[in-house]
């Protein structure tokens, strides 16, 4: 009988502090090369949140860090699991900046994250190993392969992974694009099952494109104002090429892991894209279909809650699927048998997809 890589559990956290898009008015934005943009402040606001979608997002509490966010989740997807936090083999915590603590715009990554996190659940077990994946916002879907990967080899049963993201405190005031992101965490257990029929994870693949100017397209840079660059290093896009890039090589990676599994694109049920901005989301989906010649209802097919929560990274598809799980999402469910999308893009430049038969 085979064993299958079942999500058991889910679970999701954001911070109470909303910050809509009007707390940006009194920014001022300047351009990559420290030119101060002419244009209205709300002029720029309202044409960012056309593109985007975003309304609002969360930012976390200046006496809290990603490790609380992070352990919160966790605890929150065990609940779901209705298992007891001391039959994890492992957690996998997936981040971009370790832990961020007391408002400090400094990454702390020793101890690893999730070492922190695990203290923080107060998981005593020694065989439940805690590490960390870094690999921009794509991390959490590839934290789940490696979750995957370890239950097939027969090496854990239960294994906890968390996507975290505290961006508002690595985001330039001064930068349009720091308005897209928002602070979140969102963590599934994943379970091996032993059963009759094939579900649960059913393939997956991975690109990664470092050598041709993609490695710089999102990376660590000072900020946009002159004035400012004293005050650490923030996250810094080139928004064109990112775009481009996750348009071309997501559909790439879904249609590769359809035809791996001998499935048509008119099986999928749901698509799960890194909410990263609307126009981009609706773009790579659009793309999937045209390549096979099929119109598909986007509005039924691809859930979002990037207007209510930003782009938050690792933590954009985990809290999704809670939301869709737990009911939230209206006119978004998910049956038994249903295929699943799982796809994500970001810095590396990293993309990956993985399939999921509910």
């Amino acid at each position: 009988m085979p064993i299958n890589s079942i999500i058991s559990g889910v679970g999701s956290f954001f911070p109470n502090k909303v910050i809509s898009n009007n707390e940006f008015l009194k920014n001022t934005f300047y351009k990559s090369n420290g030119e101060k943009i002419q244009k209205d402040s709300k002029a720029i606001v309202d044409k960012l949140a056309v593109i985007s979608g975003i309304q609002q997002r969360h930012y976390i509490e200046d006496q809290h860090d990603s490790a609380q966010m992070g352990a919160e989740a966790g605890n929150r997807a065990l609940a779901n699991a209705k298992l007891d936090k001391e039959e994890l083999d492992g957690i996998i915590v997936a981040h971009n900046a370790g832990n961020l603590i007391d408002k400090s715009p400094y990454s702390y990554t020793i101890p690893n994250l999730a070492s922190v996190v695990k203290k923080r659940m107060q998981i005593l077990n020694p065989f439940c190993s805690a590490l960390d994946i870094i690999f921009g916002c794509p991390g959490w879907v590839e934290a789940t392969i490696l979750a995957h990967q370890r239950i097939a080899a027969g090496d854990a049963k239960h294994i906890l992974v968390i996507g975290v993201e505290v961006l508002s405190r690595k985001i330039d005031p001064h930068d349009m694009d720091s308005m897209l992101f928002g602070d979140a965490a969102g963590a599934t257990v994943i379970s091996a099952v032993e059963e009759e029929e094939t579900r649960g994870i059913l393939n997956y693949k991975t690109y990664s494109h470092c050598d041709n100017g993609e490695v710089d397209y999102i990376n660590m840079g000072t900020s946009y104002n002159e004035d400012c660059k004293e005050d650490g290093l923030f996250v810094k896009m080139q928004g064109r090429q990112v775009y481009r890039y996750a348009v071309t090589k997501v559909p790439e990676l879904i249609n590769l892991c359809l035809e791996k599994a001998n499935l048509p694109l008119s099986d999928v049920n749901k698509f799960f894209l890194h909410q990263a901005n609307e126009k981009m989301i609706v773009a790579m989906a659009e793309k999937v279909f045209e390549q096979h010649q099929m119109e598909g209802d986007l509005a039924s097919l691809v859930p979002m809650n990037l207007q209510q929560t930003g782009n938050t990274s690792v933590a954009t598809i985990p809290t999704l699927l809670d939301q869709v799980l737990s009911g939230e999402k209206k006119g978004h469910s998910i049956n038994k048998d249903d295929l699943l999308v799982f796809a994500s893009v970001g810095a590396g430049m990293h993309a990956n997809c993985l399939l999921y038969r509910a």
